[in-house]
């Protein structure tokens, strides 16, 4: 994240419940409750990264869309199952 770090809700709650571990290809998933780790590919990254950072959804996804030069709507789709996932290890 940046110096301007948003303290939002989510961030914060976030922030306190993993540790995210860049990689290439994505990042390694430290859940810190329960010692789980988990994979995620780029786009997980970006999304988790965002998120924690203060960013919305959406800012994660259409910064994802332009990056990757790809349909909006799919990469909010994608997004949305993402985090339905991520929603069982974590409180999003």
């Amino acid at each position: 994240c940046s110096s301007d770090l948003d303290d939002t809700q989510t961030s914060i709650s976030l922030r306190n419940q993993i540790s995210l571990y860049p990689k290439e290809g994505g990042a390694i998933v430290f859940v810190n409750d329960t010692g789980e780790y988990l994979q995620v590919n780029e786009i997980g990254r970006i999304i988790l990264d965002g998120l924690m950072c203060g960013k919305t959804i959406e800012d994660c996804t259409n910064k994802i869309a332009e990056e990757y030069q790809a349909d909006g709507q799919i990469i909010a789709r994608d997004a949305d199952r993402f985090l339905a996932d991520m929603g069982k290890h974590v409180r999003l």
